[in-house]
């Protein structure tokens, strides 16, 4: 059995956890047909759990060495590993019979479409910030993310949330000459692989978080020429077994 350990503790157990991350890694999981279990962790105890399993820290930049959600414990091999795609890599080694995220020839065209897409959800951090308290469970989250974050929710004029959204629109609306290049739905062709997972584990937090009848939704599924809806629908039916 596979554990995926992801942001919480959440008030509706039956949704995703907190981490757009961490989604990717369960549309892959559910993608490939592998059981898994969730463990949520409040932010306070992410770093001891995963020092306890053994788990390398994620980030050694910006600030003191820091341990994030997603990681995973593979009971069956005994790995441990963090990190999404060094997590979506590992399982398609270790479970060659399930379909690839990475194709033969591929993962140098995902691994430099990821690193464009990252820089582009920077101007929705703030945002999704502000509508995680809504799933936020005793203990309070609220506390971890000032911790973590800052201020906490952001004090966000008009003004600035406007900008922002203007500033993600435009900066997502850049990859649409990758994504018609391939042909058809996903970026390389019409299967998902990782980086459809990656693009839609991002920008599907905004779907529930604002909701699907919402004007952010509505407004962020129209991105990329309108492949952000259909990405991000088409990867939803990986959202649960």
């Amino acid at each position: 059995m596979i554990t995926l350990y992801d942001l919480g503790p959440i008030q509706t157990p039956k949704e995703w956890g907190m981490s757009p991350f961490t989604r990717k890694v369960i549309f892959t999981l559910n993608y490939k047909k592998l059981p898994f279990e969730i463990i949520h962790l409040p932010l306070d105890e992410i770093e001891s759990e995963a020092k306890s399993l053994g788990v390398l820290p994620t980030r050694h930049f910006d600030g003191p060495t820091k341990y994030t959600v997603p990681f995973i414990h593979d009971s069956q091999t005994g790995k441990v590993l963090s990190d999404s795609l060094p997590i979506a890599e590992y399982l398609d080694e270790a479970y060659p019979d399930a379909p690839k995220v990475f194709p033969a020839g591929r993962r140098a065209l995902q691994k430099v479409f990821i690193d464009a897409t990252l820089p582009k959800f920077a101007p929705l951090v703030p945002l999704y910030l502000d509508r995680m308290v809504d799933y936020a469970a005793s203990p309070p989250i609220q506390v971890e993310l000032a911790r973590c974050f800052g201020a906490f929710p952001p004090q966000l004029t008009d003004e600035q949330h406007a900008e922002m959204w203007k500033k993600a629109e435009a900066s997502f609306n850049e990859l649409e000459t990758a994504y018609g290049a391939a042909g058809g739905m996903f970026v390389t062709g019409d299967k998902p692989v990782f980086v459809d997972f990656s693009l839609a584990g991002l920008l599907a937090g905004i779907k529930l978080s604002f909701g699907e009848e919402s004007e952010e939704w509505e407004r962020t599924s129209k991105w990329i020429g309108g492949r952000v809806g259909k990405v991000v629908s088409e990867a939803m039916k990986y959202e649960r077994a």
